[in-house]
């Protein structure tokens, strides 16, 4: 489910605060939908000393030429790494990616059900028992579907610069997935972890990051288990043919 590459034994460089020359920045940009863990692998990759952990940006805003010098202006690292989840309506045009600058991309899926579940309890907090299972329909539907389909033909297109990689994949072995993503964009970090810290620039905070506990505890956390859908989204899951065929691609039935 992701891009394989081999993995090389290397020393960390001390990261610096000056610029990197300009002909070796690189921009890496990660693609996914909300509640997929992309705050979670930001941090995980930005232990590289020559990776920024920069707070969300969406990077959709430096699609035209003339912005692209913004990008090397956020931080000195010589990798600069963005990231910020599919909002609902940007289904149809998710990611807008700035070309310019040849990205390389990651995109971060996430099963259906374990998504839908996640936002809504960001959405509604301790009243999500109380919303109508027709949410989550409709966000399988109309924006789990569409937006995993653009992210999963954008890296069926464009295999050598995109790598694939499943949420429960990360949570499941992170110094193995963390490792072939150092080597995918290039870093000087070539062992992968599954520990990280609190950005310098202060803690996470809610709708420009995750900031759950889980986060928070600056570790994986390993899954405790599935919670199995309801019989609504499971017959939701196993009857519409777009959305069965996308799940058997990523490996999820």
């Amino acid at each position: 489910m992701s891009t394989r590459v081999p993995l090389v034994q290397t020393s960390l460089l001390t990261a610096s605060s000056e610029p990197a020359p300009a002909d070796q920045r690189r921009l890496v940009i990660v693609a996914s939908t909300m509640r997929s863990g992309s705050t979670l692998l930001k941090a995980l990759l930005a232990t590289a000393p020559d990776v920024t952990d920069l707070p969300e940006v969406n990077f959709q805003r430096f699609v035209a030429a003339d912005r692209a010098p913004r990008v090397w202006a956020l931080a000195p690292q010589r990798i600069v790494l963005l990231k910020r989840p599919a909002w609902f309506h940007e289904t149809r045009t998710y990611p807008r990616l700035p070309v310019s600058l040849q990205p390389q991309l990651i995109v971060l899926v996430r099963d259906a059900w374990d998504t839908v579940r996640s936002i809504r309890r960001m959405t509604f907090g301790f009243l999500s028992p109380l919303v109508p299972r027709a949410f989550d329909s409709w966000l399988v539907r109309k924006y789990w579907l569409p937006v995993t389909q653009r992210l999963v033909e954008l890296a069926d297109r464009q295999a050598e610069r995109v790598a694939l990689i499943r949420y429960e994949d990360l949570i499941a072995q992170p110094r193995h997935v963390t490792a072939q993503l150092f080597a995918f964009i290039g870093s000087q970090r070539r062992e992968g972890v599954e520990a990280y810290q609190i950005p310098k620039r202060g803690p996470w905070r809610w709708w420009s990051d995750d900031n759950s506990l889980h986060l928070q505890s600056l570790r994986v956390q390993r899954s405790n288990g599935r919670v199995a859908p309801p019989e609504c989204i499971r017959q939701l899951l196993e009857s519409m043919p777009d959305l069965a065929a996308l799940r058997s691609r990523l490996a999820y039935c």
